[in-house]
């Protein structure tokens, strides 16, 4: 397999006849790709996101740059991993404030 630039990557093995709306909601399996390494595989998207969690933090990885909001919302807000510290970027605080 070969995979785009970055040092984080999720990737899906989907069924194309059976996405609903281009949204693989039911992946055969997801790939933890780090450097351009699958170091891990999942049926479930919930268990590979923990799995990068993980990762990222042991290996002290910076999160993918057009995916950092995502990464910083689930850190600060979803998994209160912030310890009152880290500032979120407006349109991120304003989701949080929606949804609190």
């Amino acid at each position: 397999m070969e995979f785009y630039e970055g040092a984080v990557a999720l990737v899906a093995d989907v069924d194309e006849e059976e996405v609903p709306a281009g949204v693989p909601f039911s992946p055969r399996q997801v790939f933890i790709v780090l450097e351009d390494q699958v170091v891990m595989t999942h049926p479930l998207w919930t268990d590979e996101l923990v799995c990068v969690f993980g990762l990222i933090y042991a290996l002290h990885l910076s999160y993918p740059e057009k995916c950092s909001g995502f990464f910083e919302f689930i850190q600060v807000v979803l998994l209160k991993l912030d310890d009152g510290r880290k500032h979120l970027k407006p349109k991120l605080q304003t989701l949080k404030n929606e949804l609190v």
